[in-house]
């Protein structure tokens, strides 16, 4: 890979990692949602040519991804609770992303923490150039059920490509058997890893919530809009590309212009997801270059 973009990749996982660690401090008890959203979100945009790659993601307790405060939100840390951070930075498209989880008021999921930052050490000792996706997700899965809980078998660690945070390859963290789970490891892939982990008495898999906070253009060309869509549409493009959004930065979006663009199949929606028996999550993710014979951590 270019030395410039690997440079690229370094300096956003810098920033992150940064602001991720810091903002661990202020989940408190009693603290919104919103003010730790709004923390991190300028401790990663404070430094020129940087942006988000995406809306900061709150998960609290069996609220595992896609929650992000939307417009006045007055949600706030619970007194006993398990939080995760889930964030990223990208420069001109290359994109890191990292999560950390935080127990709040007590320390009973330190189990869960413990499971799912063990599979993301698994992860990371076991890939390199040219071992397969599944070879990781059987090693994550038992690394995980070896702390005594389970993982989330349906959210997966994913390749990163320019402004595109979903590349095409998934990696599990169960043995799974599909076409997709032969993809082998290349030299210069950019990997974000993200295991989960659930008590073992879940059900262990994520369901779509009612809610959707985040959103992504899908469309950037279509014809017989009103010139007002268009040059929203055309705005979005020049800021986000295909990256996902919070309604947050641009409160122009009204109710039922958004439920026209979705129904057009021209924004493309991320409904929070729930673990299904409503068991907490822990969430660990780090973002990885891959190299011959191992893989760098890029967000340190």
């Amino acid at each position: 890979m270019d030395s410039e973009i690997l440079e690229k990749y370094f300096e956003a996982g810098k920033v992150l990692a940064n602001a991720l660690e810091r903002a661990k401090a202020r989940v408190k008890p009693g603290i919104k949602l919103l003010e730790i959203t709004q923390f991190i979100e300028d401790e990663m945009i404070q430094h020129k040519g940087y942006s988000l790659a995406f809306p900061l993601n709150i998960g609290i307790n069996e609220i595992t991804a896609h929650y992000s405060c939307p417009i006045g939100d007055s949600s706030i840390i619970p007194d006993e609770c398990l939080v995760k951070l889930d964030a990223g930075v990208h420069i001109d498209g290359y994109t890191t992303d990292m999560a950390v989880t935080v127990q709040v008021g007590t320390d009973k999921y330190q189990t869960l923490i413990n499971a799912a930052e063990a599979g993301l050490e698994t992860a990371i000792k076991t890939i390199k150039v040219g071992v397969s996706v599944s070879e990781v997700g059987i090693a994550v899965e038992k690394t995980i059920k070896n702390n005594k809980v389970r993982p989330i078998s349906n959210l997966s660690g994913h390749l990163m490509t320019q402004f595109q945070l979903h590349g095409g390859v998934s990696v599990p963290s169960v043995a799974v058997r599909d076409a997709d789970s032969t993809y082998r490891f290349k030299e210069g892939d950019i990997f974000a890893l993200e295991p989960f982990a659930t008590p073992a008495a879940a059900v262990g898999y994520v369901k779509n919530g009612k809610d959707v906070y985040i959103h992504s253009l899908l469309k950037r060309k279509v014809k017989n809009l009103p010139s007002q869509i268009t040059r929203l549409i055309n705005r979005i493009w020049g800021e986000r590309r295909s990256l996902p959004f919070s309604l947050r930065w641009f409160e122009s979006i009204a109710l039922p212009l958004l439920n026209r663009l979705v129904g057009q199949d021209i924004f493309h929606v991320y409904p929070v997801l729930v673990e299904a028996s409503n068991n907490p999550v822990a969430q660990a993710e780090k973002t990885i270059l891959v190299e011959s014979d191992s893989c760098t951590i890029i967000t340190h």
